[in-house]
Order: C-alpha cells, then sequence, then structure tokens
C-alpha cells in the first residue's frame, strides 16, 4: 500500500506487515508525542524532526509534545509515559528507539507507536526511506571522483538505516569502478564533535578521501576534519553543499516532510502498523548540491539513476 499524500510521496512507497487502526479511532482531539535523542537545535536530524512535529501541529490544529535529549535508558520510561497519559500517536525518533517501541507496543496495544528511521517491527509503525538507494548514488558518485578508491562511513551506532546506505554506498562505489576498501566506524555516540572529529581523522590517515557521515550533531566534525585534510565529504542526510566547500554531492533524508505525513495520517486513522519507504526521487527523499568539479556527463548519469529510482525501475 502507498502513502496517501502524494504531495510528499512517491507511488514507490510500501508497507509491509498489518493491523490498520480504525479509520474513525482518532478524532479532533488527536494528540501526538514524540521522544528525540538529541537536541531540537542540533541542525541535523533531530531538528528536522522537530520542524515536522512543529509543522503538523500548525497544519493539523492538534497538540503535540516532545521530550528532546532522551538517553537510550530512559526510552521506554519516556514513551511509556507519554502512552499512559492517552497519547494517540508516540513516536521514536531515531533506529535506536527499536527496541524501546516494541516494548511499548506490546504494553499499550491501543496506541499506535511509531520510529521515524526505525527497522520493521511487527506491531509498529515505521517510516523509513529506501536508504540502499541513496547510498548507491553517493557511492557511485565518490567512487568516480576519488583518487586512492578507499572511503569511510561514519555512525553513531549500527542501526538499520546506516547499514542499509553502507550496502548501497559499496555497490555504487564497486560499479563505479573503485577498488579500494570502504570503512565503516563507529563513534557510539550521535553528537559528539571531538569524537566525529578524530574518527574522521582516522579514516583519512587509512587513505579515505570521501567520507560520509550518518550523525546528528556530530557532522560538524566530520565536515571539519574533511575541510583541514582536502577530501571530500558526502552528505546523506542534509545537503552539506549549502555550508562546506568540501561537499562532494549530498542527498537530503525530509524527515520533516516525512514526520508530517506520518502525523496526519495517523490522525486519520491510515496509518498502518507496517513500514513505509519513501525512495530516492521523492519530494521527501532527493538529490541535494553535487559540486563543480563533478563532470557534467557524470551529473547527467546520477540525473537518469534518480529518474529510474523514483519510477521504480532501477535495480541495484
Amino acid at each position: 500500500m502507498n502513502i496517501s499524500r502524494r504531495s510528499l510521496m512517491i507511488a514507490t512507497a510500501a508497507v509491509t506487515g498489518t493491523g490498520l487502526l480504525g479509520r474513525t479511532a482518532f478524532a479532533a482531539d488527536f494528540r501526538a508525542a514524540a521522544v528525540l535523542p538529541g537536541s531540537i537545535t542540533d541542525q541535523a536530524f533531530n531538528q528536522v524532526v522537530y520542524e515536522g512535529l512543529m509543522a503538523a501541529k500548525e497544519s493539523l490544529g492538534i497538540e503535540v509534545v516532545f521530550s528532546e535529549k532522551v538517553k537510550q535508558a530512559d526510552q521506554v520510561s519516556a514513551m511509556s509515559d507519554y502512552a499512559r497519559r492517552g497519547y494517540n500517536l508516540v513516536i521514536g525518533a531515531g533506529g535506536e528507539f527499536t527496541a524501546a517501541a516494541d516494548r511499548v507496543a506490546k504494553q499499550f496495544p491501543d496506541v499506535l507507536v511509531a520510529v521515524i528511521n526505525g527497522a520493521p517491527t511487527e506491531g509498529v509503525a515505521t517510516i523509513n526511506y529506501n536508504n540502499p538507494q541513496f547510498g548507491y548514488v553517493l557511492g557511485y558518485i565518490g567512487g568516480k571522483m576519488s583518487k586512492t578508491g578507499k572511503a569511510g562511513l561514519i555512525s553513531g551506532q549500527e542501526i538499520k538505516a546506516f547499514v542499509d546506505i553502507t550496502d548501497g554506498f559499496r555497490k555504487g562505489w564497486a560499479k563505479a569502478g573503485a577498488s579500494g576498501e570502504v570503512t565503516t566506524t563507529f563513534t557510539d555516540d550521535w553528537d559528539d564533535v571531538a569524537k566525529a572529529k578524530e574518527a574522521t581523522l582516522n579514516l583519512i590517515n587509512q587513505g579515505a578521501d570521501v567520507v560520509l557521515p550518518y550523525l546528528d550533531n556530530g557532522i560538524v566534525g566530520v565536515v571539519q576534519a574533511a575541510e583541514e585534510k582536502d577530501v571530500w565529504v558526502s552528505g546523506v542526510i542534509t545537503d552539506l553543499g549549502k555550508s562546506s566547500k568540501a561537499n562532494l554531492a549530498s542527498t537530503v533524508l525530509d524527515f520533516s516532510g516525512a514526520t508530517a505525513t506520518a502525523i496526519e495520517l495517523a490522525m486519520k486513522g491510515e496509518l498502518e502498523r507496517g513500514d513505509y519507504k519513501f525512495a530516492m526521487g521523492s519530494s521527501a527523499g532527493y538529490m541535494g548540491s553535487i559540486n563543480d568539479a563533478v563532470p557534467d556527463a557524470l551529473k547527467a548519469e546520477v540525473e537518469e539513476m534518480v529518474a529510474q529510482m523514483k519510477a521504480g525501475t532501477f535495480e541495484l
């Protein structure tokens, strides 16, 4: 089944699993709550999810609340508190909420529990992207532009979204003809700038001349290292071309639009306990800036690739 809001979702959005809530289950008194792991001013994932919450509040006229900087050990209690207080939709912002969401959904079966960027989980609505596609495009561009043939990908934790991005990146890297190693590393902290910078410098010292961060505020450290060492950085979540000349190419995961869409569908009783995926080329997941150093012929290849992904005809 496709998400019905076509202005934000291309028809490649798929839902797996069962458990449609009654279409009259939620009325004008619908309330939504979100639990975020980081700061709403991190200029990354947490901020754009927060912006989606506020957009839904304004456009739908509903009550929306949130908690920020919630540690992993406190996820279940924070989400359970909102469920206990009668919020119709309780959202965990990030794949690290998957286990907590599973527990809360089982404890409160009448509450719709959702995870933004989470692994598909029975009884939970997950709002995702076709992450291998995004990774593939960036890996292909990086592989064509790399001089060393080596790349490094950095994340806070080994969540499914990052694993899928890495898988796609490696396939695109190999398709581009780059024969060097694609290395992944984890900082165990989504926001620590110093840790992210140190991890990036280690990858660069190993020969990586293309680095891709999958972090929250830690992205800042990755960009700093790339700029200092004159290597490329590829953004998969936000358009790094707006802030750094080191940007090789960026995709944009519009978690704001995805969050607002999920809330609207939940209010209408149309959000299923299943997995939703935004394709590359949708208006909630698209190509951002590409550096001027990238040849026009390569840009044309990428444009055609994205068009095929949008149409659902591209095979990784």
